[in-house]
């Protein structure tokens, strides 16, 4: 086909078509917002109208529309621009991309949820249930983000994409709990994020802001940390910008825009740490009313691991594999607003495998046996121990060592004259990994003391004595015992408030041993490392016969 014949059909087919668009006009009036394209090489109008703009209507149209006089050679850098009324509308889909805990979502038309797990996708209509010590991060269709934190209710009131230019109109509606949003700079007219809580609607072009909406007290809040915000109701907007916060009560108008406060300077942890568990420390915020403390497992946080509000300024993380985390902290001031992120991105920690627990000596005991004997617990993780004897808490003056101790205890190899002494032990994992050694644990060696006076009474102490390093003040302290390494039955359920607990008439073979740290504001921290002793009949009779007690120092 010649280029003339080609061309004589190319204008037939655009008067026939000018035909059409005399009677389907009023349906296509130009909008006020257009989208614009910037024209490349070997572009076509009617391919850019196949591809961007509805089906049904005319390439005429855009070409109209841009005045174009030749449609065979668009210019390339020209700017084509397209009504948004025009262009393709398609559903869009939002992606787990982590999540940590119990979350379940509610489909549309669907009676029953069904639980989240990373990878799934979402569309409009969908309503996400996170539970308690649960979070997730979805990834929407233009790359932005949200993280939906514990105890959370979600819902997808739009998830829209303007067919191939990149916009897209994302509306999410946070019935209650809380979320931080990482928006992707959006381009286009069209483009739009929106976070609705029952009281108010963020909007935003490109940010990272925070939303909260409290069902108990009736009240909304949005934290911008960069970017601008739009907060606003039926009764007022206010432009919300970074480092600022606005609180909305229920009903009434947002507030006037208030100063979040600083980042909290946060001593982050330079060298690998081998003690679990371990106080994240940061110094105090004035204005702070609490700090909440989230940790994750890396610096993206997309899920938690861990997220608590404190009053104090440290925060006891729980036991942790080995690997890599990350830490933030935030102050809390008036109004519940929080602030700014003091973040630690890389927090190291080789704390792995645990210690065992320390039978005896105990520490700052006095020890007779000029050959004395040190016992501790058989660890579930240890497949060997690692014993060291020094002169010296920091065991720079070794005495002994000994690298492979497959059982539960071991004897000085020599006579040792009286003096202080301090020992330490260790385990070995299956692939022969060392983990951190206990705390250095002093004790004295002194001489037989002489013949009691006859008559003196005697101290009593129960089968077995547990006891454990002093926390924060106001800590409590939950102790099980039982005879499974599962705990499915625990023979002894005990909280205490005191690093101690004295057991009377505990019956003899092998126990298994646990501790948990109760906050002063009730909250449960993580279990310990399962531990493992023995009680023999032979010390149960010399116990109730009134003799010493076996002691237990939980390395905690």
């Amino acid at each position: 086909m010649t280029h003339r014949v080609w061309r004589r059909l190319f204008f037939g087919r655009q008067w026939f078509a000018a035909l059409l668009i005399v009677v389907v006009a009023p349906a296509f009036a130009a909008p006020s917002a257009d989208w614009s394209y910037r024209v490349r090489p070997k572009d076509t109008i009617w391919d850019l109208a196949g591809h961007y703009m509805k089906p049904g209507i005319p390439w005429q149209k855009l070409q109209d529309y841009n005045k174009v006089t030749d449609p065979l050679n668009l210019p390339p850098g020209m700017t084509l621009h397209i009504p948004v009324a025009w262009l393709r509308l398609e559903p869009a889909k939002a992606k787990v991309v982590a999540v940590i805990g119990k979350a379940s979502a509610t489909l549309p038309d669907a009676a029953q949820p069904v639980p989240i797990t990373q990878g799934m996708t979402f569309g409009y209509g969908t309503r996400l249930v996170t539970e308690d010590d649960a979070s997730l991060t979805l990834e929407f269709a233009d790359g932005s983000r949200i993280l939906v934190q514990s105890n959370s209710e979600l819902a997808f009131d739009r998830l829209t994409a303007y067919g191939n230019t990149g916009m897209v109109d994302t509306r999410v509606r946070l019935q209650r709990g809380r979320l931080n949003s990482d928006v992707i700079p959006l381009s286009g007219s069209a483009a739009r994020f929106s976070v609705s809580t029952p009281g108010t609607i963020s909007s935003v072009r490109g940010t990272h802001f925070r939303v909260v909406a409290d069902s108990q007290a009736g009240a909304a809040r949005t934290e911008v940390t960069s970017g601008k915000v739009d907060v606003g109701n039926d009764k007022k907007h206010v432009l919300v910008k970074t480092g600022s916060g606005v609180a909305t009560a229920d009903g009434a108008s947002p507030g006037q825009p208030q100063s979040l406060l600083a980042a909290p300077a946060v001593q982050c942890p330079k060298d690998p740490v081998n003690q679990s568990p371990y106080d994240f420390q940061w110094q105090a915020l004035a204005g702070a009313q609490h700090y909440r403390v989230q940790l994750a497992p890396n610096a993206k946080f997309e899920a938690l691991l861990l997220d608590r509000v404190v009053d104090d300024t440290k925060l006891t993380l729980p036991e942790l594999s080995d690997g890599t985390y990350a830490v933030r902290v935030r102050g809390i001031g008036a109004g519940d607003l929080e602030g700014l992120d003091a973040t630690c991105p890389t927090v190291t920690i080789n704390g792995q495998p645990q210690p065992p627990l320390i039978v005896s000596p105990q520490p700052d005991t006095k020890v007779r046996d000029t050959r004395p004997s040190f016992r501790w617990t058989e660890s579930e993780q240890a497949a060997s121990y690692t014993w060291q004897l020094s002169s010296d808490p920091a065991f720079q003056q070794l005495l002994s060592e000994q690298a492979q101790i497959t059982g539960s205890d071991v004897r000085a190899p020599h006579a040792l004259p009286l003096g202080r002494y301090y020992w330490r032990v260790a385990s070995r994992d299956k692939t022969g990994k060392v983990g951190p050694y206990t705390h250095a644990l002093p004790f004295d060696l002194v001489a037989e003391p002489p013949s009691p006076t006859p008559g003196e009474p005697k101290r009593s102490h129960g089968d077995l004595v547990l006891s454990w390093p002093e926390g924060v003040p106001g800590q409590k302290y939950h102790v099980q015992l039982a005879r499974d390494p599962a705990f499915a039955k625990p023979e002894v359920d005990a909280t205490v408030d005191k690093p101690e607990l004295d057991l009377k008439k505990l019956s003899s073979g092998k126990w298994y041993v646990r501790v948990q740290t109760i906050e002063p504001d009730g909250y449960a921290g993580p279990w310990s490392s399962v531990q493992k002793t023995r009680i023999s009949c032979v010390a149960c009779r010399w116990a109730a016969a009134g003799g010493g007690a076996a002691l237990l120092w939980l390395v905690l």
